[in-house]
């Protein structure tokens, strides 16, 4: 049987990865300047599932899911952000 630790680390690890998809989105819109062809639909239900996986966490006392939906629900608020300041 796994340790509940290594398991942690694997959560942890998993967080990094997923919620990292969301950086290159970022610099590219920050250089860019352009949103136009982001969803904010998209983006409100990602930040809808992030709040409840955190909900989620929290009940259960996961650090790696917890930890993975603060930066999402993050990463996914500064691209709805970045949305509506660079929308024309």
């Amino acid at each position: 049987m796994v340790a509940s630790a290594s398991i942690e680390i694997l959560g942890i690890f998993a967080g990094i990865i997923t919620t990292s998809s969301f950086v290159p989105q970022i610099i590219k819109g920050y250089k860019t300047k352009e949103m136009e062809d982001i969803s904010y639909y998209m983006f409100f239900i990602f930040g809808f599932g992030f709040t409840l996986w955190l909900i989620y966490g929290i009940l259960i006392n996961s650090i790696a899911i917890i930890a993975a939906n603060i930066a999402g629900i993050t990463f996914d608020s500064t691209i709805l952000s970045m949305k509506k300041y660079y929308s024309k």
